[in-house]
């Protein structure tokens, strides 16, 4: 038996004893998405009571685990959560789960920001032979956190792949492992609509050659890569690897050949879709994980020549703002990394920030272009920082224009039932 298996033997325990680890009041920060501590989550309601006020910081909870569903833990656990997903929506800002808005680039930083980190929770590979666990398919912030924290917990589970980059942990780190082999949380691409591939199609034709991307989440970004099959010498810098870059790589499409930063690697902060993907990324050297402090540095991002960045938006007003997290006042989501990846690929080379949407809302009843936002909407890109916006009705190219000329190249792309409206009250309110 070599010596790191004799050392994770020693140090390997039981729920019971990892959460006895935890403090009765302070901080735990628990990994997150594909990475998620299955064993935390789904015990956590059985020990929640030993606590006066547990700060728990995490990300995106994929699962409606019992502790979610409890609100008598409100006195014992408060969830302060980075994005919110719909396990945890309805539940924010009621005592037990909160929202913290913040860049992704931010998180770690934020996190650590006045307070000391009492212990981190997250999930690992199995052991290399050099004395090495792998934290997997998630850097966004696990390692800068762990290196942080006084007590690190890991549950080992023989499903999460070793991938190289920023994720590797000496056994000696860690003072108590789990084991578990729980099949990791999987996402699968939403479905694309007719819009969607429309949208896509005028994207892929501000994509050019050689360029590098960075896709985000939904039927959008996923329907783009597939109209990038004719494309040559693509590289990725993302936030999140999906599936579509994966497709592009097996094609041959994203080599990294013009890559000027991490050439020739696919880089990102975290991994979560299908099992193949997993796999894909299993001891892959041409994907390398590394936090987000590092993948979303919009001073970073820019490096890359041609950085090509795709978002989606709930909304955008006629003067280029644009809404990403919430409808009106309802907290939707976050503005997970979307500032961070817009911003930095303006500053490229050749780059360019796209907002891509649907013209009108899944009822045709409301446009998603619009005068103005919701009441209580959240400014997630703000006009002073727009770039591109592409609907199924075309493209609008927003840079170093005027109030007047933003609110016409926006009407333009609009659903045609709701122009004449959007012009009205644009001129109505001296934007035009």
């Amino acid at each position: 038996m070599h010596r790191p298996e004799k050392l994770i033997l020693s140090r390997t325990g039981t729920p019971a004893q990892a959460f006895a680890l935890l403090p009765e009041q302070g901080n735990v920060v628990v990994s997150m998405a594909a990475a998620e501590p299955s064993l935390f989550f789904s015990q956590l309601h059985h020990y929640a009571r030993n606590f006066s006020v547990l700060n728990i910081h995490c990300a995106n909870p994929t699962k409606p685990y019992s502790c979610f569903a409890d609100a008598g833990l409100s006195e014992h656990l408060r969830f302060n959560v980075m994005f919110l997903t719909s396990v945890v929506r309805g539940l924010q800002g009621h005592n037990l789960v909160h929202y913290v808005p913040q860049h992704l680039s931010r998180w770690s930083q934020n996190i650590t920001r006045n307070r000391n980190i009492d212990v981190f929770w997250g999930t690992c590979s199995l052991p290399t032979a050099h004395g090495f666990v792998s934290l997997g398919v998630n850097t966004c912030y696990e390692t800068e956190i762990l290196r942080k924290a006084r007590t690190v917990i890991l549950e080992i589970n023989p499903n999460m792949p070793v991938v190289y980059g920023d994720t590797f942990v000496p056994v000696e780190r860690v003072n108590l492992f789990l084991q578990t082999d729980c099949e990791l949380p999987v996402i699968m691409p939403e479905e694309e609509g007719p819009e969607d591939r429309q949208i896509a199609r005028y994207i892929s034709e501000l994509i050019p050659d050689g360029a590098t991307l960075q896709l985000g989440i939904g039927g959008i970004p996923n329907a783009v890569g597939k109209y990038l099959s004719h494309k040559k010498d693509l590289g990725v810098h993302t936030e999140l690897l999906t599936e579509s870059m994966r497709i592009l790589y097996e094609q041959g499409v994203v080599t990294g050949g013009q890559k000027t930063l991490w050439p020739a690697k696919m880089v990102a902060a975290f991994v979560y879709g299908s099992r193949e993907l997993y796999e894909f990324v299993r001891e892959n050297p041409a994907v390398e994980l590394h936090p987000a402090s590092v993948i979303n540095d919009p001073n970073r991002i820019c490096r890359n020549r041609k950085m090509i960045s795709v978002n989606t938006a709930v909304e955008v007003d006629l003067t280029g703002q644009v809404c990403s997290e919430s409808v009106g006042h309802r907290e939707l989501s976050g503005v997970g990394g979307a500032t961070d990846t817009h911003a930095g690929a303006q500053r490229s080379e050749g780059g360019r920030g796209i907002i891509a949407l649907r013209s009108v809302t899944a009822d045709g009843l409301t446009s998603k272009i619009c005068f103005e936002l919701k009441a209580g909407a959240k400014v997630s890109i703000s006009r002073n920082d727009i770039d591109t916006v592409v609907t199924e009705f075309g493209v609008a190219e927003l840079i170093g224009l005027s109030v007047a000329e933003r609110a016409k190249a926006l009407i333009r792309i609009a659903h045609p039932e709701f122009r004449d409206e959007l012009l009205m009250n644009a001129q109505k309110n001296g934007y035009i």
